[in-house]
């Protein structure tokens, strides 16, 4: 019986994603992919290429020290055949999906690109599994997104023979609920974060062969925090050229495990801003022609998930002029008058000893 409840699972499942298989390699539009600082937000979602959520997992097949990373590779507009009659077009996000043990570190690839998450505003979504839903142009899940993701999950019970007595969906929580009240007490629930995050799915006694799954940790998605001041830690110069030091704090924002590295940065000074650049160890700068006096620089520091701004100010002081000794006769004239008068003493010395 066991069995024959998988069987059916995988030949839904098949069903429900073979419009993803039909996709055509050739209609792809646009597409959206990791490019450092320049990285764009993929549209109709809240989620960045390199990013990564991780999930712990339970359930009749888990492991508990394993847990899933859903790494974000890519993104672009690509045609599904919606239920093999009609050609739409809609947002396609593709990943990578890794199993770590916890203990050890060991990792197993278990799929290196797929098509995992579809919409389109017209037909709905579409998911593997509904880890990341879409979210609306103010950046937060509506009811109307809710309702897709319900309307996904309505199909798969309604493919897998799977009825519940009761449904409820809390709009204000980002969470919905499916049981049975009057026998097996059987339920599934979802909750999501308020940009479309999955933070848990549980079931039981539903049929499915899902897993429950539980957000670890997800990207942090934050601006660059730094600040700045002079090579020598000081805001008082006294040439016009000198060298800025831009200290950025260690992050990872795309939550990957690694400290991020792709910085770029830019200076103001008046009105006008120098080009974008990467990040230097010391930034060289020039005020340029100018009086002594103070002078405020600004410096923006971007990664992909926006701009940060600082300013300081310095203090221009040029360096004091060094007195002359004798600064109203010339050297030449005071050397011919020392010269003359050591002559004059010479010749009178001799003079005496004549006598």
């Amino acid at each position: 019986m066991k069995y024959s409840k998988k069987i059916i699972l995988i030949s839904i499942l098949t069903l429900m994603m073979l419009p993803l298989f039909l996709i055509p390699r050739t209609a792809v539009a646009q597409e959206w992919t990791y490019d450092g600082a320049d990285t764009e937000i993929i549209p109709d979602f809240s989620v960045y290429p390199s990013e990564m959520y991780n999930y712990n997992e339970t359930g009749i097949y888990a492991s508990p020290e394993n847990y899933t990373i859903i790494e974000i590779l890519k993104a672009n507009i690509t045609a599904l055949h919606w239920e093999l009659t009609t050609w739409a077009n809609g947002t396609l996000i593709w990943v990578k999906l890794t199993m770590v043990n916890a203990t050890s570190g060991e990792k197993w690839i278990q799929a290196k690109e797929i098509e995992m998450f579809w919409w389109n505003q017209s037909f709905g979504y579409h998911a593997w599994f509904p880890f990341i839903i879409p979210i609306e142009k103010d950046g937060t899940v509506s009811e109307d997104m809710l309702n897709n993701v319900t309307s996904l999950i309505d199909l798969w019970c309604s493919w897998a023979g799977i009825t519940f007595e009761n449904s409820a969906t809390y709009y204000k929580e980002y969470f919905f609920h499916y049981w049975n009240s009057s026998y097996n007490n059987a339920y599934l629930r979802a909750n999501f974060t308020d940009d479309g995050i999955l933070t848990k799915f549980e079931h039981y006694k539903t049929g499915f062969d899902y897993q429950n799954y539980t957000l670890m940790s997800q990207p942090a998605q934050k601006a660059p925090a730094f600040d700045f001041t002079t090579e020598h830690d000081t805001l008082t110069v006294n040439s016009t050229e000198f060298k800025l030091k831009i200290n950025i704090t260690d992050a990872d924002n795309n939550n990957d495990g690694e400290i991020d590295t792709d910085y770029l940065y830019r200076i103001q000074n008046g009105t006008e801003w120098s080009d974008w650049a990467d990040v230097p160890n010391l930034a060289d700068w020039d005020l340029g022609d100018v009086e002594a006096g103070s002078y405020v620089l600004t410096i923006e520091v971007k990664n992909m998930y926006g701009v940060t701004q600082k300013e300081i100010t310095i203090e221009y002081e040029p360096p004091k002029k060094k007195r002359e000794i004798i600064p109203s006769y010339p050297f030449a004239l005071i050397s011919i008058i020392v010269i003359f008068s050591i002559s004059i003493i010479i010749h009178r010395y001799r003079k005496k000893l004549r006598l």
